[in-house]
C-alpha cells in the first residue's frame, strides 16, 4: 500500500503553544492533524467515491497480505517431553540440522536462556493447535511456505523429520542426532555449507524404524553425548 507524505511547516512558538494545550488531553499536533485531514476528506469527497477508494484499499490490502503469506518460509514442529505436546511454526528454525545443536546444547544446559523446555529453546514461535500441525502435515510437499516438518520425542528418544518433496520422513535417535551435531559444530572456521555436509554424513545409515524400534533403558539413558 503506497502512502504519501504531506509536510507542513509552523511557527516554533505557536507549534510549541499548541503542545502544551493538548499535553493534558493526551493529544498531539499530529492527532489533530489527521483528525482535520479526515473530516476535510469525508466532507469534500463524494460519499460513492469514497466507497470505491475504500473497497481498493482493501483489496490492496488483501493482496499484499496473501503476498506476504506465500513468502513467508517455516519449519513446522511437534515436541513432546515429559508427557507433554507442544505444537508451532518457526522462521528462524526451518530444517533438522539448525535445530540439531539446539537440542544438544538443551541437553547438556549450555543455553544461555536456560528454558525450561526444550520448545522454549526455540525462542520466538507461533503456537499452533494440533489440527493445524496434522493439516499442514498433510500434503507438506504443496505447500511452498514449509521447509521441514520435525518432531522432537525427547520421551522416546528419538527425532523424525521431513525435509523432501516426496513425503519422506526419516527417524534417528536423539543421542545420533547429537553426535552429528557435535561434529558439525566442533570447529569455528567451517562455512555453514560444509557444517551440513558433516552433519548429513553422519546421520547417514543412522535411520531407524520408529514403529519396529524399541530403545531399551540403557539406550534411553545415554542419550547426552559427552565429547
Amino acid at each position: 500500500m503506497n502512502y504519501l507524505e504531506t509536510v507542513l511547516y509552523f511557527n516554533e512558538l505557536r507549534q510549541k503553544a499548541l503542545e502544551e494545550e493538548l499535553t493534558p488531553y493526551g493529544r498531539t499536533v499530529a492527532d489533530e492533524l489527521k483528525d482535520a485531514f479526515n473530516t476535510m476528506y469525508e466532507s469534500l469527497v463524494p460519499e460513492e467515491k469514497r466507497f470505491a477508494i475504500e473497497a481498493e484499499i482493501q483489496k490492496t490490502e488483501a493482496e499484499e497480505q496473501a503476498a506476504a503469506e506465500a513468502s513467508r518460509r517455516f519449519g513446522v514442529f511437534h515436541i513432546r517431553e515429559n508427557g507433554e505436546d507442544s505444537y508451532f511454526v518457526s522462521e528462524l528454525f526451518q530444517s533438522l540440522y539448525s535445530t540439531a545443536n539446539r537440542y544438544r546444547m538443551y541437553e547438556r544446559g549450555e543455553l544461555s536462556s536456560e528454558p525450561q523446555d526444550f520448545a522454549s529453546a526455540f525462542g520466538e514461535t507461533i503456537p499452533i493447535t494440533m489440527l493445524e500441525y496434522l493439516t499442514l502435515c498433510n500434503h507438506p510437499a504443496d505447500d511452498c511456505r514449509i521447509q521441514a516438518l520435525i518432531e522432537y520425542d525427547l520421551d522416546a528418544g528419538t527425532v523424525s523429520a521431513c525435509e523432501s518433496s516426496d513425503n519422506a520422513w526419516w527417524t534417528y535417535r536423539l543421542h545420533d542426532l547429537s553426535v552429528a551435531a557435535f561434529k558439525a559444530h566442533r570447529s569455528d572456521y567451517r562455512i555453514s555449507a560444509e557444517r551440513q555436509r558433516i552433519f548429513a554424513d553422519a546421520l547417514e545409515g543412522k535411520e531407524i524404524d520408529p514403529v519396529d524400534e524399541d530403545l531399551d533403558d540403557d539406550e534411553s539413558e545415554g542419550l547426552t553425548v559427552q565429547m
